[in-house]
């Protein structure tokens, strides 16, 4: 009796359907040459994070985004360049529906961050800003859809997000680091934080009212 629950147990464990994204491509820039890796770094923890432990997502890996894009024919996204006005324009819904096909994902999420440094000096020293300039798609790719389009979105790090004051300190207990590096550094991680999930704070609401309905 013991066997057949516990086997029981396991088979309704195996049936459980996690939702999986591709968080690919992005491409990030700054208007000062030499991009900063560890602000990128932030940039792609903060975009795994937010699938992983908001929405409770599988985030597909970037060898497979990779390998399937270019198997797709599609040309090669950098994911650094090194001038704002080399950002690329984001990838139109129905090439990002086949990719996700491709990948049998359930969503894909691709979009562009800028940053806009920016140092003054006051009378204690130079005093910075960094503004982030966030575009971003999300894709269902069972519905056929673009689940989320957000153009331009603003964030700079020292703005005050309605989202952020709620859900930013769980980004310590989620292991990002928020501040390191050199002195502007620190600020485009803030801005870029503050910036993708605000931009995209619309799709995991959205999410979380599905969830609920269907209770």
């Amino acid at each position: 009796m013991l066997t057949s629950m516990l086997f029981g147990l396991t088979v309704a464990a195996q049936d459980v359907k996690v939702p999986t994204v591709a968080i690919y491509p992005w491409t990030y820039a700054e208007n000062e040459r030499g991009t900063s890796e560890t602000a990128v770094a932030t940039a792609e923890d903060t975009l795994r994070k937010l699938f992983e432990k908001r929405a409770s997502f599988e985030v597909i890996s970037e060898a497979k985004c990779k390998a399937a894009w270019n198997e797709l024919g599609f040309d090669e996204v950098q994911q650094t360049v090194e001038e704002l006005g080399q950002l690329p324009k984001l990838t139109e819904p129905k090439k990002l529906l086949e990719f996700g096909e491709k990948l049998h994902a359930d969503y894909v999420c691709t979009g562009t961050l800028g940053w806009t440094v920016k140092s003054i000096w006051v009378s204690l020293g130079p005093k910075t800003k960094a503004t982030a300039n966030v575009n971003v798609y999300v894709i269902d790719v069972k519905k056929k859809e673009v689940a989320l389009e957000v153009r331009d979105f603003k964030s700079d790090s020292t703005k005050a997000e309605k989202w952020y004051e709620s859900a930013g300190a769980l980004f310590v207990t989620w292991g990002i680091t928020l501040f390191s590096g050199g002195p502007k550094t620190p600020h485009m991680q803030n801005a870029a934080i503050k910036g993708i999930g605000a931009a995209t704070d619309p799709f995991f609401v959205s999410i979380g009212k599905k969830i609920r309905a269907e209770w």
